[in-house]
C-alpha cells in the first residue's frame, strides 16, 4: 500500500524526477518539462564542467552473491520506487523525441 502510495505521490507531485546515472536523459526532459527553470540546462552543464567534481570510488565494490542477494531483498520496495522513476523518466524521454506530452 505505501509503494502504490508513493508512486501516487511521485506522478502528481513532482514533473520530473531524474538521476545523474541518466544526465543527459534527465537534463534534456528536465529542459522540455520545466523550461522556465531549466532552458538551456544541457549546455549549461555541459560548458562549466570544469566546475564540477567527479565522485570516485578508489575501492572494490564487488559484492559477495549472498550479500548483494539479502539487500536486494531487503531493498525490495526502495528499488521498485527507483525502477519507477527511472521507467518514468525514460517514457517522458520518449515522449519529448516524439514531440508529444506524456
Amino acid at each position: 500500500m505505501a509503494m502504490q502510495i508513493a508512486k501516487l505521490h511521485v506522478e502528481k507531485e513532482y514533473a520530473v524526477v531524474g538521476s545523474w546515472e541518466d544526465t543527459n536523459i534527465t537534463l534534456a526532459v528536465l529542459e522540455a518539462y520545466i523550461p522556465r527553470f531549466f532552458a538551456d540546462a544541457t549546455n549549461q552543464y555541459y560548458s562549466h564542467r570544469e566546475k564540477f567534481m567527479i565522485n570516485a570510488t578508489p575501492h572494490d565494490n564487488h559484492l559477495d552473491e549472498d550479500v548483494e542477494a539479502y539487500l536486494k531483498q531487503q531493498f525490495a520496495y526502495e528499488i521498485e520506487l527507483y525502477n519507477f522513476c527511472k521507467q518514468r523518466l525514460y517514457k517522458q524521454y520518449i515522449a519529448i523525441r516524439n514531440k508529444t506530452k506524456y
